[in-house]
C-alpha cells in the first residue's frame, strides 16, 4: 500500500473514531474532502477530487464531493460541533483567547467568525454566513451569542477566556454575549472627532466620577498613554470598565482599547494578538487555499465547504507545529527571513513525507486523557 493511501485510511478510521454518532458515509465523505483539500492546495471541486488516490474516475469522485455540499443532512451541528471539546482539550486551566472578526467572501457574503489564538495563529471554531448586500436574517444581538454558545460548552474547566474584537463590532453586544458566559472582553473602539460616543470617568469605589466627557475629547486631553476605569456606551444604559489610549512612535492611528480587565501595556500586548487572524484569512484566501476562487455560491453548500476546509486547517497548523518544534524549518524555509507560513511549511513537510514513503501523524491523538489535537498548548 503507498504512503498516501495508507494515510488516507488511517486518516478515515481517525474521523471514524471521532465522530461515532455520525453516518459513516458522511464522516468518510467529510474525511476524504479534508484531506483531498489538503493534497491539492486549493478548495476548487475538480482538483481535490484529482488528488484523491481512489482509484475511480476523477468526475465520478467531484459528484461524490458535490453531493456531500449539496446534502442538507450534512451540518455544522453533527460534524463540527463534536470536535470542539477534542480541539479545546488542551486549555485546561489556561488563558484562552478568542477571536470574533467579520471577513467577507466575495462581494456577496461576510463571515462572522470566532478562532482561537494558537501560537501565531487563530484558529476556526464558529462561523455563520451573512449577506453583504442585504439585510441580515437576524442581528447581531441574537448572531453572536449562537456563536458562542457551542464553544462555551466546549471548553474544560479552569478556563479564563477573553474575547478580543475589532472597531467595526466593538459595541455593548460583544460585552454581553462574553459576560453571559463569565468571559472577559477586550475590544478597539471606533473613536475620532465625528465620533459621539460618551465617556464618564469612575472613582475607586466605582461611583461616577466628574462630569460626562466626549469619548474623543478625553482622548485629546489625556494624550498618548493614558488607562482608567470608565463608563462607556451611555445609549445602552452604561458599561463598566478600563479604558486604554495608546499612540506610540510610528504608529498610524491611536489605540483605544475597553476591556474587562484593568487596562495598560498588558491589555495592548493582548489586543495584538488579534492581528493574528489575518495570516489565517490569507491561508484561505487568493494566496492559500483561493476560497474566494471558489465557485460554490449556495450559502448552505459554502458553509459546508467552510466546514471542510476549518477542518483541513487545523490539521495543517499542527504538522506546521511539528516542523518548528522538531526543528526542520531550516528545511523548507530560507535561513536569513521566513517566507513560508506556518501551513505552508506544513503543507511542504507533509509531501516531503509521502514523497520518501513515510506517513505524517494524524491531526488528533488519543490519550488516557481522552481525545486531543496536536500543535496545540
Amino acid at each position: 500500500m503507498s504512503a498516501r493511501l495508507g494515510l488516507l485510511h488511517a486518516w478515515m478510521r481517525q474521523v471514524d473514531a471521532l465522530l461515532p454518532a455520525v453516518r459513516v458515509t458522511r464522516v468518510r465523505v467529510l474525511a476524504l474532502f479534508a484531506l483531498g483539500m489538503i493534497w491539492a492546495e486549493t478548495v476548487r471541486l475538480h482538483r481535490v477530487a484529482a488528488a484523491l488516490p481512489l482509484g475511480v474516475r476523477v468526475p465520478s469522485t467531484e459528484r461524490r464531493l458535490r453531493r456531500f455540499l449539496a446534502n442538507p443532512a450534512v451540518s455544522v451541528e453533527t460534524l463540527w460541533h463534536p470536535l470542539l471539546p477534542v480541539l479545546l482539550a488542551r486549555w485546561a486551566g489556561q488563558e484562552v483567547s478568542l477571536v470574533f472578526d467579520p471577513t467577507p467572501h466575495r462581494a456577496e457574503w461576510t463571515v462572522l467568525w470566532v478562532g482561537i489564538v494558537v501560537h501565531r495563529r487563530v484558529l476556526p471554531l464558529s462561523w455563520r454566513l451573512v449577506p453583504q448586500q442585504a439585510s441580515w436574517p437576524e442581528t447581531l444581538e441574537t448572531l453572536l451569542p449562537a456563536l458562542l454558545a457551542p464553544i462555551a460548552a466546549a471548553l474544560p474547566a479552569g478556563c479564563q477566556v477573553t474575547l478580543l474584537g475589532d472597531r467595526g463590532v466593538a459595541g455593548p453586544t460583544l460585552i454581553d454575549a462574553a459576560q453571559a458566559h463569565g468571559w472577559h472582553v477586550l475590544m478597539r473602539l471606533n473613536v475620532g472627532p465625528t465620533q459621539a460616543h460618551r465617556l464618564r470617568l469612575l472613582a475607586p469605589d466605582d461611583a461616577p466620577h466628574g462630569a460626562e466627557w466626549r469619548l474623543w475629547d478625553w482622548v485629546q486631553t489625556v494624550g498618548t498613554n493614558w488607562s482608567g476605569r470608565v463608563q462607556i456606551f451611555k445609549g445602552a444604559g452604561w458599561r463598566r470598565g478600563y479604558l486604554t489610549v495608546q499612540r506610540r512612535p510610528g504608529m498610524a492611528e491611536w489605540w483605544i482599547l475597553f476591556s474587562t480587565r484593568p487596562g495598560g501595556r498588558e491589555r495592548i500586548r493582548e489586543y495584538a494578538r488579534r492581528s493574528r487572524v489575518e495570516a489565517t484569512f490569507g491561508d484561505g484566501k487568493r494566496r492559500g487555499w483561493g476560497l474566494e476562487q471558489s465557485r460554490v455560491t449556495d450559502p448552505a453548500h459554502l458553509d459546508r465547504l467552510l466546514l471542510v476546509w476549518h477542518l483541513a486547517l487545523w490539521w495543517l497548523h499542527a504538522l506546521g507545529r511539528h516542523v518548528i518544534t522538531r526543528g526542520l524549518r531550516s528545511r523548507f524555509d530560507r535561513p536569513d527571513r521566513r517566507d513560508r507560513s506556518l501551513v505552508r511549511l506544513g503543507w511542504l513537510w507533509l509531501h516531503h513525507e509521502l514523497l520518501h514513503g513515510r506517513c505524517p501523524p494524524l491531526p488528533f491523538r488519543l490519550t488516557t486523557a481522552g481525545w486531543h489535537v496536536r500543535g496545540t498548548p
